[in-house]
């Protein structure tokens, strides 16, 4: 690989001895890892067992663990499981294996608010989620509208519940979360030394202006952070960047500025001494009591507006008619009697009582048509860019509601009353993923009522399918159809 020359230089003067080694790992081949998502497995048998069955049937070995993350194991290239329908049912999450160490320093207890800063494609959001489980609030932000999408189709894929996604950046955050959260990952937008064998154009884009420019952003954005964390709290920064100007740098910059902060670790991941591409992470605790129970937040300031979500824009108030400025959409609103009677029907005869509970009982709000179930730990998102807020239920239409995929993939088996379970080698569940309508056998057709049922594939939520006569009509998504 041809490097820059100024990177060359720099890198022999850090590393000395080292740089041998280092520059000879960028003719190995890349390290890739997937990462178990324990809010799906490892529920109703022992982890280790469940994901042996999984690993099996995906032709993947178990005999080298990420030792640095739970429940992730390193695979040969040639296996290619995001391939695979497991992938599509959020079983597991492809990721940068030393970018998983990350979450794994952060490690939030149930029950905390966290903020993933700097989120897409939300492998750090996803691995952040099941520490908390289904409990506590994770917002999980990105800058960029298009790669906030993409974060937002990786929170729904994994079936995550109490996940807010945000479109804004973190002065704007700031302005709304002084004093907030528990913990903070700021995973830095970095020069990207570490990307050079992945993607071959951060060579291209690499500079020691560009370097500078990072570092200057990342002190911007960690100080905006210590402003939104709560005393006792912790943030984990992290890069993907070999650069000292953007790593230790940045942190020697931060502990001057924020004196009630200290370093509790600080670690460099190297390709050639780990078995990864590279990282770098620091733990930051600001000094005070963390508490954990004040999890009450003002109801009255839940009147959420979202842009993506209705998928218009509506000017409002100051902002109106001026140019390049954040708009909001109309404010959104609860739900009516007559959708909640719509609502009422389908939980009745499709979710068990204990689901149905969870979604009546917790805060609702419509967003045009679409109903939203927001995490328990509410927030006052007035005025922020929002591509999802919770969980997704679904949307009314004339005289009925429909489901949504984020809902399916939220759901155990055991949830929905209505199941079509269909094994992974069935020649069904290809054509499911494909759009293709399900057959019902004899077994099957005993057991499954006229309606909405919960396809599942070997156990786990696959997606929704509409049960009329021996046929289940298929619901699967069209945008994620012929993926497999």
């Amino acid at each position: 690989m041809n490097l820059p020359i100024e990177f060359e230089k720099k890198m022999k003067d850090f590393l000395g001895d080292e740089w041998e080694d280092f520059l000879y790992s960028y003719d190995n081949n890349r390290f890739q890892a997937l990462r178990f998502n324990t809010l799906k497995v490892g529920k109703d048998k022992g982890i280790e067992q469940e994901i042996a069955g999984i690993m099996d049937k995906l032709g993947i070995p178990m005999d080298k663990k990420v030792t640095w993350a739970d429940n992730a194991y390193y695979y040969d290239e040639d296996k290619r499981p995001g391939k695979h329908p497991y992938h599509e049912m959020g079983l597991y999450y492809i990721q940068e294996p030393s970018a998983m160490s990350a979450a794994a320093l952060l490690s939030p207890k149930p029950g905390m608010r966290v903020l993933d800063l700097c989120a897409a494609p939300g492998g750090k959001s996803t691995q952040l989620s099941t520490y908390l489980g289904d409990r506590g609030l994770l917002v999980s932000n990105e800058i960029n509208t298009q790669r906030s999408r993409i974060l937002s189709q990786n929170i729904e894929r994994m079936g995550i519940k109490n996940a807010i996604v945000t479109n804004e950046d973190s002065f704007t955050l700031t302005a709304h979360f002084p004093n907030f959260f528990h913990a903070i990952q700021v995973d830095a937008p970095c020069s990207g030394e570490g990307m050079f064998r992945k993607l071959p154009e951060a060579v291209n884009e690499w500079s020691l202006e560009n370097v500078a420019i990072c570092a200057a952003r990342q002190k911007e954005i960690l100080d905006n952070a210590a402003a939104m964390l709560k005393a006792g709290g912790t943030i984990v920064y992290s890069t993907c960047t070999f650069s000292k100007e953007e790593n230790e740098d940045v942190i020697e910059y931060f502990l001057n500025e924020h004196p009630d902060f200290a370093v509790e670790k600080m670690e460099r991941f190297w390709p050639h001494k780990q078995d990864g591409e590279g990282h770098f992470v620091a733990k930051l605790v600001r000094r005070g009591e963390l508490l954990l129970d004040e999890d009450a937040y003002p109801q009255e300031k839940s009147d959420v507006l979202s842009e993506d979500i209705t998928g218009k824009r509506k000017p409002s108030g100051k902002c109106a008619g001026r140019k390049n400025k954040r708009s909001t959409v109309k404010e959104a609103g609860g739900i009516s009697k007559d959708n909640m009677e719509l609502l009422n029907e389908f939980l009745d005869m499709t979710l068990t009582d204990d689901m149905a509970d969870w979604i009546r009982n917790g805060k609702l709000m419509m967003f045009g048509e679409q109903l939203y179930r927001l995490p328990d730990i509410q927030v006052d998102l007035k005025g922020l860019k929002v591509q999802r807020a919770g969980l997704h239920i679904g949307e009314f239409k004339k005289n009925r509601f429909e489901p949504s995929h984020s809902l399916a993939l939220a759901l155990k088996s055991n949830e929905a009353k209505n199941i079509v379970d269909l094994d992974i080698d069935d020649s069904r569940t290809a054509g499911f993923f494909n759009g293709q309508s399900v057959t019902l056998g004899e077994d099957q057709i005993q057991k499954c009522k006229k309606g909405w049922t919960l396809v599942c594939v070997d156990g786990y939520s696959a997606g929704w399918g509409k049960v009329s006569g021996i046929q289940v009509k298929n619901h699967y998504p069209k945008g994620l159809r012929n993926k497999i």
